[in-house]
């Protein structure tokens, strides 16, 4: 049943997200390797602090972005949390084979709607995310490289469906074996921005562990297309993503 479950959620987002290839759009194939790190700290009944790192690489582990991010997160009740405020930097290094001209790092500010629900042994959770992106902007004037600052000025809007199903116990708790399954689009506006469809799907499909509480571990098949502002260049980046996660709470541990 479950796997029965991935073949057909995974057919469906990739019929429905996909966007065909125009043939005149350069497009490549390339290998991914995602790790990330996160962790929710818990410092009252409804509010929590948020702290992510991000180490992406693309063919075999050539640098590709590194993100650290941090917000805060308002518990609603057992189903919504918000996230009123939250920061980002990014590293973007010049990687690949449709490399930027330049090394143009990134600020970011966002904000978020979660909203999670259960049907049966699956645990849903629905992710709404905007982001005002601040990107910095190089140019080369006589041979000089030039720094114009993070005046490129983008936004995006992001939803994700994921779903994390037990497998070896009746709910997630200590020592379970989990399979997890998401999927995510992106489409983003603003002046520099020439491609209105969506431009971005992930999808992440593979098993986890929560040893406890506090600590979960999770790794499997992962595939991001990506299109460039301009629509006229598309990365196909296939292989794996790989996440640990560690959550505290102070509101126990103050008791």
């Amino acid at each position: 049943m479950i796997k029965s479950f991935f073949l057909l959620l995974l057919l469906l987002l990739n019929s429905i997200f996909v966007v065909a290839q125009s043939k005149e759009r350069e497009v490549v194939d390339q290998t991914i390797e995602w790790f990330a790190v996160t962790s929710s700290i818990k410092v009252d009944k409804h509010v929590n602090l948020l702290a992510e790192g991000q180490f992406r690489f693309v063919n075999h582990f050539e640098p590709m972005q590194f993100q650290a991010r941090t917000a805060v997160e308002v518990v609603l009740n057992k189903s919504f949390s918000i996230v009123p405020l939250g920061y980002v930097y990014t590293w973007n290094p010049i990687y690949g084979e449709q490399p930027a001209t330049y090394s143009n790092n990134e600020h970011r500010i966002w904000e978020q709607v979660t909203y999670k629900h259960k049907v049966s042994r699956f645990n849903i959770s629905h992710r709404i995310r905007l982001e005002q992106r601040y990107i910095q902007v190089h140019s080369n004037s006589n041979g000089e490289i030039i720094n114009h600052g993070y005046d490129m000025h983008t936004n995006r809007l992001r939803y994700r469906f994921l779903s994390n199903i037990p497998l070896n116990r009746d709910k997630m708790e200590a020592k379970t074996i989990y399979a997890c399954v998401y999927d995510e689009i992106f489409m983003s506006w603003g002046k520099p921005v020439t491609y209105h469809e969506p431009d971005q799907n992930r999808i992440f499909a593979g098993l986890g562990y929560q040893i406890n509480s506090k600590v979960s571990f999770q790794t499997g098949f992962f595939r991001q297309m990506l299109i460039k502002s301009n629509g006229a260049k598309q990365e196909n980046n296939t292989g794996f993503q790989a996440q640990l996660t560690y959550n505290v709470d102070l509101t126990k541990e103050s008791n």
